[in-house]
């Protein structure tokens, strides 16, 4: 979330990027909304895991017509790929690799012409190799 927040063109209040729904009808055009996801670990040896931390998160945009809400959308999409780059957490104690990834197509909040919002679900996959001392 810290991360997604340094998009201040995106994001210039920090509630904007939130694990609560209830922020989203505050009146900002764009949203990120987290929600609790995996973390699946695979043993390297007997002191050695890497963890897959999963981050999920709904990206929303504020829908006013096609014609202009879907630009905003994949130009504040981008942003946020080059954010999540692979480089982009290599300055993290032992995070080896970074993958962002939309989870299908692009979703309404409600059904028909006038949605509020058009959104997807990201996700990213941090790998981070931990080692237990004991």
């Amino acid at each position: 979330m810290t991360l997604l927040r340094t998009l201040t063109t995106i994001f210039p209040k920090a509630i904007q990027v939130s694990d609560d729904t209830a922020v989203i009808n505050q009146g900002a055009d764009y949203w990120a909304i987290f929600q609790p996801a995996a973390f699946p670990v695979t043993r390297v040896d007997g002191l050695t895991v890497f963890v897959n931390w999963q981050i999920l998160f709904d990206f929303y945009v504020r829908y006013k017509t096609r014609k202009e809400s879907l630009p905003k959308f994949k130009a504040a999409r981008s942003e946020i790929f080059n954010l999540f780059s692979p480089f982009c957490l290599n300055k993290v104690k032992n995070v080896d690799r970074t993958v962002l990834s939309a989870n299908g197509a692009l979703m309404q909040d409600i059904a028909g012409d006038n949605p509020n919002f058009i959104y997807q679900t990201f996700s990213v996959v941090v790998t981070q190799r931990v080692t237990f001392a004991f």
